[in-house]
């Protein structure tokens, strides 16, 4: 009796313990630092001055009334839009690569590879490729009399051409998770499918996309997530140019911060962008979900 009451005993401090020290580093570096970042935004803190002056809203005001942060929350709409087409693209490469055809392993591999390129490289490479007078896509295009004068211009297409990396980089990680999900399906209904009559886009409507409605909130979720945090591709590229055009709402935040020391400005800029975030995983939710129990 005596053993096995130790026994248990041990199994609990085993199972605390593991639980302590993740929650413990979650504190310290997570939960610690949003409660820092949300107390830096109601304050004018330069970076450096260890007093900080408490101003209220006042950080909160002036974003709104900002007409380059309000343009940069514009812009990542441009990245929430291509998201909305690579996961589309996504289900349907996977839907082809999970059916039977040759070679599906090469491409599997081939569609995969681009997410596992640094972001940084892969915008020099677009940087490269988009170069309006000696880029390879220019030089395509001239072959049947085209000419893009710029991949960039001062309006909002800009923003489309640097959404297009994302969508090159995660579309077959996107893919990879949705042919997991695919897997799971039993082949049964496919084939009572295909006997009833049915084509690949009502099989798709409503086989397949029903069975994977829970990989796909969570592509869904991380996909306007990161689009709502886009930054490396302006900030490597364009740095937000031209005229901040093609500045985003984390590529405004850190100029802020670490251009013009304003960073209570930035903190609340990043606050509102938590805020934002929610507001439309919750419409997500709400969407997906309402026939959930």
């Amino acid at each position: 009796m005596l053993g096995s009451t130790s026994a248990k005993n041990q199994k609990r401090l085993l199972i605390f313990t593991f639980l302590v020290i993740p929650l413990v580093m979650l504190i310290i570096f997570c939960y610690y630092p949003a409660v820092r970042l949300f107390q830096y935004s109601f304050t004018d803190w330069d970076g450096l001055d260890p007093n900080m002056k408490y101003v209220g809203l006042k950080n909160y005001i002036e974003i709104l009334h900002d007409p380059k942060a309000m343009l940069a929350v514009l812009n990542n709409g441009a990245y929430l839009i291509v998201m909305f087409i690579q996961t589309a693209l996504a289900i349907y490469l996977a839907i082809i690569l999970n059916g039977k055809m040759k070679g599906k392993n090469f491409f599997k591999s081939v569609l995969f590879l681009p997410f596992i390129l640094n972001g940084v490289a892969v915008a020099f490479m677009f940087n490269y490729l988009y170069d309006a007078n000696k880029g390879p896509i220019n030089q395509f295009l001239g072959i049947f009399g085209m000419h893009v004068s710029s991949f960039f211009p001062a309006n909002y297409m800009g923003n489309f051409s640097l959404a297009f990396i994302s969508m090159w980089m995660y579309t077959g990680f996107n893919m990879v998770f949705i042919l997991g999900a695919l897997q799971s399906i039993p082949n049964d209904i496919y084939e009572a499918a295909s006997l009833d009559g049915a084509g690949f886009f009502q099989t798709a409507i409503y086989i397949t996309i029903p069975n994977i409605k829970s990989i796909l909130e969570y592509l869904l979720f991380t996909g306007i997530s990161g689009s709502l945090q886009a930054y490396f591709q302006p900030y490597v590229m364009t740095e937000g140019g031209p005229a901040g055009k093609t500045d985003t709402f984390v590529t405004k935040s850190l100029y802020l911060a670490f251009h013009d020391d304003k960073y209570g400005k930035a903190a609340a800029m990043s606050v509102m962008l938590l805020i934002l975030v929610v507001i439309i995983i919750g419409i997500q939710k709400l969407v997906l979900g309402r026939d959930e129990d």
